[in-house]
């Protein structure tokens, strides 16, 4: 996801690593579809709210920009070994699957992946949040 609105500050350096950021790559389920409000106040939740709430339009980066950023093309884009590291946001609704796997993209559009959702969160260290609606 790109935040169309975003800027860069002056300083940098008085905001969390993770908040304020150009893009995020998001993990939601195929029945679901993110909440770009949602997305919106999570993120400046990151940082207290600092950034003002005009700052931000979440919208699907483009295909170029995603396979620069990524590595992978569309319909096969995963967060795993990405081109730049980028800020993750799972959906919080994958954490409540049963069993507790999820699928996600491996790098081209035929392959999947699939693992326990609380190693992926542990290894990865991404954040979790309801940012999502059923579709």
């Amino acid at each position: 996801m790109e935040n169309r609105r975003w800027r860069a500050h002056a300083e940098p350096s008085k905001y969390p690593p993770l908040a304020n950021q150009r893009y995020y790559c998001v993990l939601v389920q195929y029945v679901e579809t993110v909440s770009t409000g949602a997305m919106t106040d999570f993120v400046r939740s990151l940082d207290g709210g600092a950034v003002a709430r005009k700052h931000f339009n979440f919208r699907l980066a483009d295909t170029d920009t995603s396979l620069a950023l990524t590595g992978y093309g569309k319909n096969g884009i995963s967060p795993v070994a990405m081109t730049q590291a980028l800020p993750v946001i799972m959906c919080a609704a994958i954490t409540k699957l049963q069993p507790p796997v999820f699928w996600l993209g491996a790098g081209h559009v035929d392959y999947k992946l699939a693992l326990p959702v609380q190693t992926f969160v542990d290894a990865t260290g991404c954040m979790v949040a309801d940012i999502s609606v059923c579709s």
